[in-house]
């Protein structure tokens, strides 16, 4: 089945559906992000989620701290983010625990200079990951790389096609980008807009704030730089 998803993305929910079934998990999503945009170009959610794909696109995408951590090897949301940075995001308050979602279990299985292609797979609260889920992933890893290249190419097809335009600033607004850096950078791939240098340091010192709850943080930094990659400014965490 998960062949067929790299033919055609209408094939997406009854791939994700026989791959939550054999998983035994209660849900799953394949994300397709604009890199330059920052915003999801495509999206298929599965199971508990399924409902709350619009508010995802439109909304929660922006403010889900999971997604820029993910990388090509699999991780676990509990083991990402500690569970004090957990509590105060609306993203994991307001769409996670609200879809029913105990735990995810995610990777970045594709990343071109303009798209990533993020895939998860969804535990309903109660209930923890199967063990049969690590032979699992490992049969699956390369259908899915597969199925996120094609619909790469298709969407630049459809993009160059229609001439869509790569982002939508206003002229006096910038993209900038908050990274995480505790001698490993956790680099923001999606970052935000705002009008001024000053307003996206103030940004980071609203994150720096909210990281400082746990101290596990302190001694770590938040790294803004603009859209060249230009350091902007840098926000210590605690003490």
């Amino acid at each position: 089945m998960l062949q067929d998803t790299a033919a055609s993305r209408e094939t997406w929910p009854d791939a994700l559906k026989a791959l939550t079934e054999a998983a035994g998990v209660a849900g799953a999503a394949l994300i397709i992000s604009n890199k330059h945009a920052g915003n999801v170009k495509e999206a298929c959610f599965f199971g508990l989620s399924a409902k709350f794909k619009p508010d995802h696109v439109k909304h929660y995408a922006a403010l889900d701290p999971y997604s820029p951590l993910l990388d090509g090897s699999w991780k676990k949301l509990s083991e990402c983010i500690p569970d004090p940075i957990l509590r105060s995001s609306e993203w994991y308050n307001d769409f996670v625990l609200t879809c029913g979602v105990r735990d995810i279990l995610g990777v970045r299985h594709l990343d071109t200079p303009d798209y990533h292609v993020i895939f998860g797979m969804h535990q309903q609260i109660g209930r923890s990951f199967p063990a049969k889920l690590d032979s699992l992933i490992k049969l699956v890893a390369d259908p899915l790389r597969r199925a996120g290249e094609h619909n790469v190419e298709c969407l630049r097809s459809t993009i160059g096609a229609c001439h869509e335009p790569i982002t939508e600033l206003s002229a006096d607004s910038s993209r900038y980008y908050f990274h995480i850096d505790n001698g490993t950078r956790y680099a923001d791939e999606t970052g935000s807009v705002h009008s001024t240098p000053d307003q996206a340091a103030a940004h980071a010192l609203t994150i720096a704030r909210e990281l400082a709850q746990d101290d596990s943080w302190h001694g770590s930094s938040v790294l803004v730089t603009n859209a060249q990659g230009r350091p902007i400014a840098r926000v210590r965490i605690g003490r």
